[in-house]
């Protein structure tokens, strides 16, 4: 996942989680109405707290973003980076695909994508990087647990990841071909070799 040292946003409640039934409620839309919450909502708990979001260049286009959606002490991270130049992609994990996007699930549970987009606004590279993370998959690592494919709460990253990517790379950024990315979430090809 990438890490981001810089940026400054303001966190701000989006939605009072509690429905009149006691349900979490999805909002509407979350990281600056960027992206859909509904996949959001198995990633974070029925805690009966506002969501709450920090952005960083969401509501305009830069070289490199992120969006922390946050629900008592859980969290959900979105980050985007413009993969300057020819820099290497950073192979490192068990490999993932959402069609031709392609990139790697880290130890740490985070989920990097790559995927071509040659009209992202301000282009100066042809590819986007588009990262997730969430609390949830991190904490049971952390606490001993192993990666694998019954590692709780991973099914619903995958699931979270493609909406995230869609969304990002055929609303915002309006990468070409990006409307071929299937439905459903991303697959985890546990079948091959990580790289170390």
């Amino acid at each position: 996942m990438i890490l981001l040292i810089s940026g400054s946003g303001t966190w701000w409640a989006i939605h009072d989680s509690r429905s009149d039934n006691g349900i979490t409620a999805s909002p509407k839309k979350v990281c600056d109405q960027r992206i859909s919450g509904d996949k959001a909502v198995p990633l974070l708990p029925n805690k009966g707290t506002k969501w709450q979001e920090d952005t960083y260049n969401f509501n305009t286009w830069k070289s490199i973003g992120h969006c922390i959606i946050k629900d008592g002490e859980e969290t959900i991270h979105v980050t985007y980076e413009d993969v300057l130049g020819e820099r290497p992609i950073q192979k490192k994990g068990i490999p993932v695909s959402l069609g031709h996007a392609y990139g790697y699930l880290s130890a740490r549970g985070g989920i990097d994508l790559y995927l071509s987009c040659k009209s992202i606004p301000r282009a100066v590279s042809s590819r986007v990087l588009i990262g997730t993370g969430a609390s949830i998959v991190q904490d049971k690592l952390e606490a001993g647990s192993k990666l694998d494919e019954s590692t709780s709460g991973l099914a619903a990253l995958a699931s979270f990841t493609a909406q995230v990517v869609r969304e990002l790379t055929q609303d915002w950024f309006k990468c070409p071909g990006a409307d071929q990315l299937p439905d459903g979430p991303v697959t985890i090809h546990w079948d091959k070799p990580a790289v170390p």
